[in-house]
């Protein structure tokens, strides 16, 4: 490991750890020592980017005693990439899993992905189920977009030239900086991975990975913004979990760059939920305002607290 730096106007730290001879840079937020008991919540960012864009968001959380820890996927960040013949998601999940060794993180975490992340993230929970509280999955990739119902119907070029119109006028300008530092490092460095990711992002379909975590009592909240153009449900919105999926109105693909607060505010809810779901399945005591259910303790604000449409499914990229 190198020594850790702070990050100016944010109180968190980056540094870089070598898991099995590969480079990872890593930020962290909120209480730092292993031995001290706490929650830990693992955050994995979307494709091209790095945790420094939610970093924002994110942080928020340090305030309630959350230790953040959110890695560079292999290949975006700085973090070295994986091998181009094993370019796949278990190999992502697998240097997750690994970093949590070497930070000394021996309990089970709260998993959050956006994206490209969400997808490591189910892939984590399903090779390594010790290591996963919860998952909570924003805009996750993983509905099938073969089939027309995950991701657009376009070849990858098509798709990662449409995210420069994925958000407004007004967030695009809100966000580009962001944006600019991540993206055009992470494809100047490794063109062929990010290509590769891509592609993989395009294709894979975890929907059956997902149902079995629900089935197996893995407490999973889905987030959708119903005004995406890049991942729509697909697949993925026939999992019906405890929960029933957040829908964010008029949320793009990365809204949750452009809003950090209510970001925040969502997945802080999320996790005192989850922390609830676990106190029922071990049979203590679960209280709850008279009249109210689970679902209602993550209030609507912006969201609905609705499932998936039942037309999106048969829909997907054709809207």
């Amino acid at each position: 490991m190198t020594a850790a730096r702070p990050e100016a106007g944010l109180e968190v730290t980056w540094r870089e750890v070598v898991v099995d001879g590969a480079l990872l840079r890593v930020m962290e937020a909120g209480p730092a020592d292993p031995s001290q008991p706490g929650e830990v919540l693992l955050f994995l960012h979307g494709w091209g980017l790095s945790p420094r864009a939610y970093a924002d968001g994110v942080t928020r959380l340090t305030a309630a005693g959350v230790r953040v820890i959110a890695p560079c996927l292999p290949g975006f960040g700085g973090s070295d990439g994986p091998a181009l013949g094993s370019i796949d998601l278990s190999a992502y999940a697998r240097s997750v899993g690994r970093l949590l060794d070497v930070l000394g993180v021996d309990r089970p975490v709260f998993v959050a992905g956006h994206s490209f992340g969400g997808g490591v993230a189910l892939q984590l929970a399903t090779e390594q189920p010790q290591r996963v509280r919860s998952l909570t999955l924003v805009n996750s990739i993983g509905g099938a977009p073969g089939r027309r119902q995950g991701l657009v119907d376009a070849s990858w070029v098509r798709w990662a030239a449409g995210a420069l119109t994925e958000l407004s006028p007004r967030e695009l300008l809100r966000a580009a900086p962001g944006l600019l530092r991540d993206v055009v490092p992470n494809a100047l460095r490794q063109p062929v991975r990010m290509a590769m990711s891509a592609r993989l992002a395009l294709t894979v379909s975890l929907a059956d990975e997902a149902a079995a975590l629900v089935a197996a009592g893995v407490p999973v909240l889905f987030v959708w913004g119903d005004a995406d153009r890049l991942v729509l449900p697909g697949e993925l919105a026939g999992v019906e979990g405890v929960l029933p999926a957040e829908v964010v109105r008029g949320g793009r693909h990365g809204w949750l760059l452009t809003q950090p607060e209510e970001f925040a505010t969502l997945l802080r809810n999320a996790l005192v939920v989850h922390a609830m779901l676990e106190r029922k399945k071990r049979g203590q005591a679960l209280v709850l305002p008279r009249g109210s259910t689970l679902a209602d303790l993550i209030p609507a604000e912006r969201r609905a607290a609705a499932r998936v449409p039942r037309q999106r499914r048969s829909s997907g990229a054709r809207r």
